[in-house]
């Protein structure tokens, strides 16, 4: 099956993995549109009118997410990958994606109908009850409760007096070198290495400047007859206006809206500290807890209205988690950034360890050289290559 349009298989790989292995993903975005249960459709799952494309206007053979927005698709393969745990073999012949012979395929059609009757009948129609209510990262669902189960950890104590959001964000800049210190760093030039969960690692390379940034991410590619393949480099870039995504095999790879929106925050979030440029509200709305210490958690709208979650460390000041949600027809769809091992760099700390994780995808880049003020000697550099 082919996306109607033309559009070839490695123009969505990042939709659905988000900069994972090109080869080995690209098959993965073809998950769910196979999937066909007659008489049912994902229309009463949304809970307002698609912008832009349908899954079902998008893609052929489609009878169940018909009615979904195209860019749900790769996000809505993610949960189910996460919400098993199993890959896109799990449910089909990998060499022809459309073959109805695994068994397991047949039974997905009739879970996802059964989940949308669930949420139909008892929740209005809103995603309530998705796959990993009842599979929890398992193939098959537990119907036994744990008979040893952890015990819940107590609620943090709440601070006495409240701080407020400007508190947090000002003593945040002050951890991170002070407004003077920042204002002298204009440009970064990052080598880092991207660390995958099966231990394999790809070189980076970053360019910041401004509001603007490059990363260009190495995949080895495995030998074919005994030579060795070429590399495929994926760069992706953000120029201050318009956001790119591109292969070194000349193949232009499509942003789904929520990948340029990301884009545009990156270099903000991570190497400049005034989060008032980015966010139009800020709201303190407890004292929460992660890896054992306390942290702010600070409630943050983006202009487009989009509500994230920010976690400050209460003894550093800094800034070590970032979440927020997409929904989907098929349940909530999580993203959350992890930021570590802060270190200074011209006066100014960054995170060396950036966990990334969203359901179906996680990894981590550890920055290893940083070069401040590094030399742009032509700014076109963050600008897509021309064709």
């Amino acid at each position: 099956m082919e996306p109607r349009g033309g559009r070839q298989l490695d123009e969505l790989v990042i939709s659905m993995k988000r900069n994972i292995k090109v080869g080995v993903v690209a098959a993965a975005l073809l998950f769910a549109a196979f999937f066909a249960y007659n008489g049912w459709t994902a229309k009463a799952q949304t809970q307002t009118p698609p912008q832009g494309p349908t899954i079902g206007q998008q893609f052929k053979n489609i009878k169940v997410l018909n009615d979904v927005p195209a860019d749900q698709l790769g996000k809505i393969m993610n949960l189910f990958s996460a919400s098993l745990g199993v890959d896109c073999s799990f449910c089909h012949n990998t060499k022809d994606y459309s073959s109805d012979e695994k068994r397991e395929k047949l039974t997905a059609r009739k879970m996802i109908s059964m989940t949308f009757e669930i949420n139909k009948a008892n929740f209005g129609g809103r995603p309530q009850v998705s796959c990993n209510s009842c599979h929890n990262g398992h193939q098959e669902p537990n119907a036994s409760p744990n008979l040893w189960p952890v015990a819940e950890t107590p609620e943090p104590k709440q601070p006495d007096t409240k701080p407020t959001a400007d508190q947090i964000l000002a003593n945040f800049v002050t951890a991170m070198g002070g407004p003077d210190k920042i204002a002298k760093v204009t440009s970064r030039h990052i080598t880092a290495t991207r660390l995958e969960p099966d231990g394999k690692t790809e070189p980076e390379d970053i360019w910041q400047q401004g509001k603007s940034i490059r990363i260009s991410t190495t995949y080895a590619q495995p030998a074919a007859n005994g030579a060795l393949a070429k590399d495929i480099i994926i760069t992706t870039g953000y120029n201050g206006t318009n956001g790119w995504r591109v292969s070194s095999t000349g193949q232009p790879i499509r942003l789904s809206p929520d990948d340029l929106a990301q884009l545009k925050l990156a270099a903000q979030m991570l190497f400049t500290p005034d989060l008032k440029s980015i966010y139009t509200k800020f709201d303190y709305r407890f004292t929460d807890e992660i890896d054992g210490k306390p942290v702010y958690i600070v409630t943050a709208t983006s202009p487009s209205g989009q509500v994230e979650r920010l976690g400050f460390d209460v003894a550093t000041g800094l800034l070590v988690r970032r979440s927020y949600v997409v929904r989907t027809a098929l349940g909530p769809f999580v993203y959350q950034s992890d930021y570590s091992d802060y270190k200074d760099f011209g006066g100014v700390k960054i995170p060396t360890t950036i966990k990334v994780a969203q359901p179906g995808v996680r990894f981590t880049r550890q920055v290893t050289k940083v070069k401040i003020n590094a030399p742009v000697t032509d700014a076109s550099v963050f600008d897509e290559p021309k064709k």
